[in-house]
């Protein structure tokens, strides 16, 4: 009597090892492929990217078919040629050739020490010149069989990635998962493979163990990589200046704008360093400033370009200006050389210098406790009639870099910002209108909640308050959806003032502020904090820090007792529109400042909202929903999950319980014929198979039950005779639903007893 058991009927033969490790492969190329999306999206055109990658996709789809792995390598290569030749010819006007050999040689050098991808002025053409060579070949090599050959393809560009910083741990870890499910599940596939060509006992034990080692090395990859963060963030989540200096933390204001010399991620709540960091002694009080950011990513900002060692003079600002002279003198160690916009000349210093791309400059190592250095600026000097008449008559470079935006801002961005400056006439009014709105309807408060999606449409449709750099994201931003370049800067403001030309600058000085261009003129600052809220804020901390005895809070010329200047009628002034009382255009009633354009409610006046009510948004929130590296690793867990449920037989179990217990009608002979099969199963698995040659009559008769009888007629009725009823069907599917209730055991019970 044979013992073999009757195979559970499935849906279809899937070759379940195979396809695991192709979705392995497919989910290191997606990995580098969501960070170039990332990439083409702030500074390029995502959909071009999608596009590439598809016909990439398709191309190796087919190629597979009727390419050898040979010429697919050199077809691959093409593409990477041809990428590299649209990418250099892409290349815009002005742009540095940072060495003899070349832009392209020199930001690859760039890149693989460290600089983040982002900072490459042409980013987005770079992103969809580098996306097709790999992804064809590592999902053409997928498609052959050659899993480990895809994956390493996959990952040596995943790789680039991380060392640029751009690729965060998250998406590592997808990367690494699916490299080490290429191994292990191409392993059990080719093997399966070659078994089915000549089966053998030995041949399913290395099977076995291939798939145990799947998911020992799965687990070591999962707990390994969220043990420990082995990989930077995205492109500035990267603490501290490489130049150092920077006290208090990154979770203070001025580590969070200074601590990465080029970027910025704006964060949530933040405090203030109360410590001095250094004194100017200036003819002119102004915000110390340590440079401009022009890249904006939707949550932070990041510099473009590379510096360039200081030689000699640099170039004035356009237009009239004002010479002034700043001595720095630094209480503690500082990464960053502050002065006023625009530096021009570096007089005396204890370092030499590199000059930033927008004309900033900084050291090439960190000043100590004790070290100086002077500094001539040219402040600019424009009247706002002047800047009102300058134009629009932009360098093409300035338009193209100042006034580039991500290409998934919120359209209602622009749209609000039209109806905000809908009486401005000219790009300084727009700014000044933008300004004054943000002062005038946004709360200035450290206690926030850093909210999702996009900074800007957040602080102008979400939150009620923010600080420094929430107000300067959102102008900036504002300002470029209308055409208008724009750049997100940060120093030092001008802090405690101890002699007619000398101030104590401490870390809770630290700001971000906006400056815009204007034809004939060059950058002039704004300013769209609130003053008043943060220059309390800044009293207050200070004031707790000296309560408390904290270290390093002032000096022998500072203390409770500030300096009140005396009025000299003979100083001179500058006519700047920082000092220049201007009137704002007349424009409708203030928008509310949560969602949609409805006009101020009453009661809150045109001032908005003020401190004393500081948090985020108010009413009804949106769930958060989950990052797409969530989601990814979800499924990856999902998946372990599944494989582990598979090995260990619990899927198949399941699925055999809902077979048996389900049966959904279709056709009466399909039904009656179903319903056997579901008795049949019962029968063998808890009594005996049916022998070779045993009609279902004589199988049925042996069991003993009348149900068991009564279904093999009417399958034989059904298979045989030409047919059956649809009230015969529905009797068959009840008496097997009976049988499969009571149990194979009870019905073999019943069958002896009745014999």
């Amino acid at each position: 009597m044979s013992t073999t058991t009757r195979r559970l009927p499935v849906l279809g033969e899937v070759d379940v090892p195979r396809l695991l490790a192709v979705g392995s492969v497919a989910l290191v190329v997606l990995s580098y492929l969501s960070i170039l999306h990332f990439i083409a999206t702030v500074a390029g055109k995502p959909t071009l990217l999608l596009g590439a990658v598809g016909v990439s996709v398709a191309a190796a789809t087919l190629a597979a078919r009727v390419l050898r792995p040979r010429y697919a390598a050199v077809l691959a290569l093409a593409l990477v040629a041809a990428g590299t030749y649209y990418y250099l010819g892409t290349l815009p006007e002005g742009v540095e050739v940072y060495g003899a050999v070349g832009p392209l040689v020199s930001d690859s050098i760039s890149l693989l020490s460290g600089l983040s991808i982002l900072r490459i002025v042409n980013a987005g053409t770079w992103a969809l010149a580098i996306a097709p060579g790999p992804t064809f070949l590592a999902w053409y090599l997928a498609l052959r069989r050659h899993y480990v050959a895809g994956a390493a393809v996959a990952g040596f560009t995943l790789g680039i990635f991380v060392l640029t910083g751009n690729a965060d741990a998250p998406t590592t870890l997808l990367g690494a998962v699916g490299v080490v499910g290429a191994m292990g599940f191409g392993d059990v596939a080719n093997r399966e493979h070659a078994a089915s060509q000549s089966a053998g006992d030995g041949a399913a034990e290395g099977i076995d163990d291939a798939r145990r080692a799947i998911l020992v090395e799965l687990g070591a990859v999962v707990v390994g990589t969220s043990l420990v963060n082995i990989v930077p963030g995205r492109v500035g989540a990267r603490g501290g200046n490489p130049l150092g200096g920077i006290g208090g933390g990154s979770n203070t204001v001025e580590g969070n704008l200074l601590g990465a010399a080029d970027s910025v991620q704006i964060q949530g709540s933040i405090s203030l360093s109360p410590e001095v960091r250094f004194t100017v002694d200036s003819g002119q009080r102004g915000y110390w400033r340590i440079g401009s950011y022009d890249r904006y990513t939707g949550r932070g900002w990041v510099r473009t370009g590379e510096s360039e060692p200081y030689e000699s003079r640099l170039a004035s600002p356009r237009g009239r200006s004002r010479r002034v002279e700043q001595t720095y003198e630094f209480e503690s160690r500082m990464g960053n050389m502050p002065a006023l916009w625009k530096p021009v000349e570096i007089e005396e210093a204890d370092t030499a210098a590199d000059v930033l791309p927008d004309g900033s400059i900084r050291p090439v190592r960190p000043f100590a406790a004790g070290e100086s250095y002077t500094v001539e600026s040219r402040t600019p000097v424009a009247s706002p009639r002047q800047l009102r008449e300058a134009g629009t008559d932009y360098p093409t470079a300035v338009e193209q870099r100042y006034t580039a935006l991500p290409e998934n801002i919120p359209r209602r961005v622009a749209d609000r910002t039209s109806r905000i400056t809908g009486n401005a006439t000219n790009p300084y009014d727009t700014a000044r209108v933008i300004e004054q709105w943000l002062e005038n309807n946004r709360a200035y408060s450290l206690d926030v909640e850093k909210p999702g999606g996009t900074i800007a449409d957040a602080f102008l449709f979400e939150m009620r308050a923010g600080y420094c750099t929430y107000f300067a994201t959102t102008m900036v931003t504002m300002l470029r959806t209308q055409g208008v370049p724009a750049r997100f800067v940060v120093g030092y403001t001008p802090g405690e003032q101890v002699a007619r030309t000398e101030w104590v600058v401490r870390g809770l000085n630290a700001h971000a502020w906006v400056e815009v261009f204007f034809p004939d003129h060059g950058w002039i600052r704004f300013d769209p904090t609130p003053g008043g809220a943060r220059n309390a804020t800044e009293q207050n901390r200070l004031s707790e820090a000296r309560e408390n005895n904290e270290t390093n809070v002032d000096t022998e010329r500072t203390g409770p007792e500030e300096w009140t200047p005396t009025p000299d009628p003979d100083e001179e002034t500058a006519t700047t529109p920082d000092d220049t009382d201007v009137r704002t255009p007349n424009i409708d009633q203030p928008l509310s400042p949560v969602g949609g354009d409805s006009p101020t409610p009453p009661g809150l006046g045109g001032g908005g909202f003020t401190p004393s009510d500081p948090g985020g948004a108010s009413g009804f929130e949106l769930p958060t929903l989950p990052s797409r590296e969530q989601v990814g690793l979800g499924l990856v867990v999902a998946g372990a999950a599944v494989a582990g449920l598979r090995r260990s037989g619990l899927t198949t179990r399941a699925y055999r319980e809902v077979w048996l217990r389900y049966q959904p009608r279709t056709d009466p002979v399909s039904d009656t014929r179903r319903a056997f099969e579901r008795v049949e199963y019962v029968l063998e698995r808890d009594h005996r198979p049916r022998e070779p040659g045993e009609t279902v009559r004589q199988y049925a008769a042996d069991v003993g039950d009348e149900r068991a009888r009564r279904v093999a007629e009417l399958y034989e009725r059904a298979t045989y005779a030409g047919g059956v009823t649809e009230a015969e069907a529905g009797e068959a599917v009840s008496l097997a639903d009976e049988l499969v209730a009571d149990g194979g055991l009870a019905v073999v019970n019943r069958g002896a007893k009745s014999r």
